[in-house]
């Protein structure tokens, strides 16, 4: 009984042991057959996705943002809303910036950067001045610039205008395009090639072509004829009620030609 005993203590220790090792064994075999399935490549940095820059805050702490798009090529600013009553730049560059996401390869060999609120207090507040009462397209340091309390007590005394020149002269814009309202034409100031470019902006949006003569420290006065670069400035007509659909309708397809290929003559 004893032998009985010590075989059956051995033995059942032992099989158990087979078992498992060959359980092992079929699942190392196993997994040897099973093909494995490559690691997705990294995906690439997208090129139409826009980078957001704050460039500064105005005087009540909105954000000044620009957006970025495209990384070589000419470079185009367009803004909006640098007056408070004139929003209607505001859902017409968002809906640009919809476009561009959309049809990056339109765009191809080009940079854009957008602003599409140049005065959120004023915008906020339905005004046209900024929470200080300045008038921000009065402020910069052109040639003509009056000093006056509505254009501020000096060149670049607000910080939405310090923004906007420190970006400026920062981003070397080669083209930059003002969205206005409501003189109802297209203006410009500074060299070639900013009256054929708005010439072009005419023939697509319908609207005349006006040299208005650029307002003492204003953007197109400091831009165009201190700096001596071309700038253009879309002056929308007044809308009683604002449009998104219908000022996309009748003045994106300009912003949308002269970056589809307006940029070749740069």
């Amino acid at each position: 009984m004893a032998r009985d005993g010590l075989q059956s203590w051995s033995w059942a220790p032992v099989g158990a042991a087979l078992l498992l090792l060959a359980g092992t064994t079929w699942l190392f075999l196993k997994l040897r057959q099973t093909p494995v399935e490559p690691a997705p490549p990294p995906l690439a940095p997208s090129m139409t996705a826009a980078r957001e820059e704050v460039i500064g805050m105005s005087v009540e702490g909105r954000p000044l943002t620009c957006y970025w798009f495209g990384t070589g090529g000419p470079l185009w600013f367009i803004k909006a809303s640098i007056h408070g009553t004139e929003g209607e730049g505001t859902p017409l560059t968002q809906r640009l910036m919809e476009w561009l996401e959309s049809h990056p390869d339109a765009w191809q060999g080009r940079r854009v950067v957008v602003m599409p609120v140049a005065n959120p207090d004023g915008l906020a507040a339905g005004k046209r001045f900024n929470a200080r009462g300045v008038d921000l397209n009065r402020n910069f340091p052109a040639g003509n610039r009056e000093d006056k309390a509505r254009f501020g007590h000096e060149a670049l005394s607000e910080p939405e205008g310090r923004a906007l020149h420190d970006f400026i002269l920062r981003a070397q814009p080669d083209v930059i395009v003002a969205i206005h309202q409501p003189l109802d034409c297209v203006d410009y100031d500074g060299p070639e090639p900013a009256r054929a470019l708005a010439e072009r902006l005419s023939r697509t949006t319908g609207l005349r072509v006006e040299k208005l003569g650029a307002r003492p420290g204003s953007l197109g006065a400091w831009f165009g004829e201190t700096l001596g670069r071309p700038i253009l400035t879309l002056e929308l007509p007044r809308a009683s009620v604002p449009d998104p659909d219908k000022v996309w309708r009748d003045y994106g397809p300009g912003l949308v030609d002269l970056l589809s290929d307006g940029a070749s003559g740069l």
